[in-house]
């Protein structure tokens, strides 16, 4: 646990400047598709929680999840710099708790911290699903277990969830004690996520639709999305890609295109198409993390066997 600890303190101090001024965008105003895509995500959320009864509860849920994978790949675009230029304006569209698990400061902070990273080292990378021999070393039986189970799809989409909150939970109870900022920000949320509950009695959205749906379920699509994100390679790049149809890569707003978008972190996500065929970014992944021809290959290959083992493989080279 102190790597994860050490991890997330380095994520509190990272200077935001490398991946946050949309230095390689060449778009110097605002993203209007980017824009649209908010107004349309906005709209789509209040019509479901307004429509709700008029449609089948589990129409509902696989709905809230679509939502709920769409709006994490917005808060990504955000902390990139996006839709606009001005950063406060960007927070306002899309910082709203509405996945109720985890504060956007935070998640900005660590995501940032992981750009800045030694890709997939437990130690520096905050998103890193790899452990060091000696963490799993001390593990319980119980716990590698289910760091063996998180390896798999299957397990990455239902207990994957599960285990990032827990995981960062931890991390963040040992942060708040001496850092202002990190407490301030879940005092923030917990206040906000309140006013969310509040709201959704409101207008008559049962909470449990709501978790299993836009919480669980957008928390899920996002596990499919960063599933093969990552290997632990060796001298080869270290993001892959998954090429996808229109519907995975809208809602993922072409994060699958991990390269490309790690080479040009400023990059707009309609843009990462183009930029994927100009770098030939499908040749640079193929002896490193990988290229898929899309998720049906991924859960084919890794339904239920592991992608990797739980252990970083480079753990000799990790300072520990």
């Amino acid at each position: 646990m102190r790597h994860l600890v050490v991890v997330v303190g380095r994520a509190c101090s990272v200077n935001q400047r490398a991946v946050n001024d949309r230095r390689d965008a060449p778009l110097l105003g605002t993203d209007w598709l980017t824009l649209a895509v908010v107004v349309l995500f906005w709209a789509a959320f209040v019509a479901v929680a307004l429509l709700r009864r008029q449609v089948p509860t589990a129409t509902v849920i696989a709905s809230l999840a679509v939502l709920g994978g769409l709006y994490m790949s917005l808060q990504h675009e955000i902390i990139h710099g996006h839709p606009t230029p001005f950063r406060r304006l960007n927070w306002l569209l899309a910082s709203a708790p509405l996945g109720m698990t985890q504060p956007f400061d935070r998640y900005r902070d660590t995501h940032l911290a992981h750009h800045e990273s030694d890709l997939t080292d437990p130690f520096d990378d905050p998103e890193s699903y790899y452990v060091t021999a000696q963490a799993w070393a001390s593990a319980t039986s119980a716990y590698r277990l289910l760091l063996s189970a998180n390896r798999t799809l299957a397990g990455r989409l239902t207990i994957g969830p599960v285990l990032s909150l827990i995981r960062m939970l931890r991390g963040d109870l040992r942060l708040a004690r001496t850092q202002r900022d990190v407490w301030r920000a879940w005092l923030l949320h917990v206040v906000a996520v309140a006013l969310l509950i509040v709201a959704l009695r409101a207008v008559g959205m049962p909470i449990w639709i709501y978790v299993l749906g836009f919480v669980f379920g957008g928390a899920s699509f996002t596990a499919l999305r960063s599933f093969v994100e990552h290997r632990a390679v060796d001298g080869a790049p270290r993001s892959a890609i998954v090429r996808s149809g229109w519907f995975l890569s809208f809602i993922f707003l072409n994060n699958n295109l991990h390269y490309t978008h790690h080479r040009l972190p400023g990059a707009s996500w309609f843009r990462l198409p183009e930029l994927t065929r100009s770098i030939n970014a499908e040749a640079a992944v193929i002896d490193g993390a990988g290229l898929y021809r899309g998720y049906f290959e991924v859960a084919r290959r890794f339904l239920f066997r592991p992608f990797g083992q739980a252990v970083h493989p480079l753990s000799a080279t990790i300072d520990v």
